[in-house]
Parts: structure tokens; C-alpha cells; sequence
């Protein structure tokens, strides 16, 4: 007995050794995968089994760093009438896996670039980013302590960042990064969305954000968010 105590404890330790820094992938996997299937199941998307790195041409965060990228559980559909794919992300980077849940947003025009990040913006403590861009208060305390606006363009900014702009975002259902980079909008978050209404939520409140240079409608975002029908379309 003295002898296979020692040995149990030193099973658990090793096995804690190698389970626990998985425990983070697993989770991040299950949750883009769930999301996936949120999707199609409630919001009418669509699976795209061919789909592949080449959804993600940009060398912007968090894109611009690890090995073996992947692709998985890509969808298509559209967010406020906005055509839209979501896909699971993942790369290693310090040999430990890292995802990302990704929605790229078809905008009807370009703009010029903005970036809205949220705490740390990468899942490896190894990785640093540095804004590109100038940061933008939105005057209001409680979203610019979470969050970090940045874009260099004045115009932009005097219209379109302020405190109506945090309040349509601190409306979301959780917090989430995102950029602007011409028609595009590429939403992102860290370990995944917790499920696919969240990933809606976020969307919705990101585009809403924009509709102000983006000539839409801001009534078409009343109805989605009080309702779980029709938020993909």
C-alpha cells in the first residue's frame, strides 16, 4: 500500500499534466461546433463542407499567427439581410491549439478601417498585438474601460464613435472583437461564441454599430434582438 499510493498520485499528476491544458481546446472546439449547429438549425444557414483557409486571407488579428491552420464547421447565411459566413478557426501556436469563432459580414460598402478589441485578443500569452491605429473614446466609461476603439480615419470617427455607438454594442450578448476592412466586417471571439444566439446578438450588434455610415435602417435591428425568430435573416 505504501508503494501504490506514491504511484496513483503520480498517475493523477501526469494525467492532470496532459488533460488540463487540452480541457481549453476541447471546450473552444464543442462550443464553434454547437454554434455551427445553432445555426442551421433555427437561424435557415447553410452548411459549406468545401470551405478552408482561404476564408481567411487577412494578416490581421487574430489571423497572423500559429501553424496548421484550419477551417471547420463553415456556414453561410445573413445577418439583417447581410450575407455572412461563420467557421470555427483554429491554429497552434506553442504547440497548443488555439480557436477562434469567426462571422464575416458582406457590408454594401466600404469603409474605412476600424477595429473594436475586447481585453486580450489572443489566446497564447506569447502572442502581443499593437493597434495599428489610433484609439477612439466613445466617452462613455463603461464600455471604454472593456473595450479599446481604434481607426485612423477623423471623419469616421466624428461620426460614427461616441456614446450611442458603445450602447449599441454593450447590447450584445457577450463580449467580442471586431474589424472593418473595406466590405467586410469580421467578427470574432476568443475560445468561441457560447452558442449560435449569442453569435447572432453580437452580429446584429455590430452591424447595427455601423448603420449609421452603412445608409441602413436602425428599426431592422428592433424586432431580431426581442425575438429569437428571424434573427438570421
Amino acid at each position: 500500500m505504501s508503494v501504490v499510493i506514491p504511484v496513483l498520485l503520480y498517475i493523477c499528476l501526469v494525467g492532470a499534466f496532459v488533460l488540463v491544458p487540452r480541457a481549453g481546446p476541447w471546450k473552444a472546439r464543442r462550443r464553434c461546433k454547437e454554434t455551427a449547429s445553432g445555426l442551421l438549425e433555427t437561424y435557415g444557414f447553410t452548411a459549406d463542407p468545401q470551405a478552408g483557409p482561404e476564408l481567411v486571407p487577412w494578416s490581421a488579428p487574430p489571423f497572423h499567427y500559429g501553424r496548421r491552420v484550419q477551417v471547420l464547421d463553415a456556414v453561410r447565411g445573413a445577418f439583417a439581410g447581410l450575407t455572412a459566413e461563420v467557421f470555427g478557426y483554429t491554429c497552434r501556436e506553442n504547440g497548443t491549439a488555439h480557436w477562434y469563432g469567426v462571422a464575416v459580414v458582406h457590408l454594401p460598402r466600404q469603409l474605412p478601417p476600424l477595429e473594436v478589441h475586447h481585453d486580450q485578443v489572443f489566446a497564447s500569452t506569447a502572442v502581443y498585438y499593437v493597434p495599428a491605429y489610433p484609439q477612439r473614446p466613445t466617452e462613455m466609461e463603461e464600455f471604454d474601460a472593456a473595450y479599446r476603439t481604434s481607426t485612423p480615419d477623423d471623419a469616421l470617427a466624428d461620426r460614427l464613435i461616441g456614446p450611442v455607438f458603445a450602447r449599441v454594442l454593450l447590447t450584445a450578448a457577450e463580449p467580442f472583437d471586431w474589424r472593418v476592412e473595406g466590405d467586410l466586417l469580421v467578427v470574432t471571439r476568443r475560445d468561441g461564441f457560447t452558442s449560435s444566439a449569442a453569435l447572432v446578438s453580437c452580429c446584429l450588434a455590430a452591424v447595427h454599430a455601423l448603420s449609421p455610415v452603412l445608409d441602413l435602417d436602425p428599426d431592422v435591428f428592433d424586432a431580431p434582438r426581442s425575438s429569437t425568430s428571424g434573427l438570421g435573416a
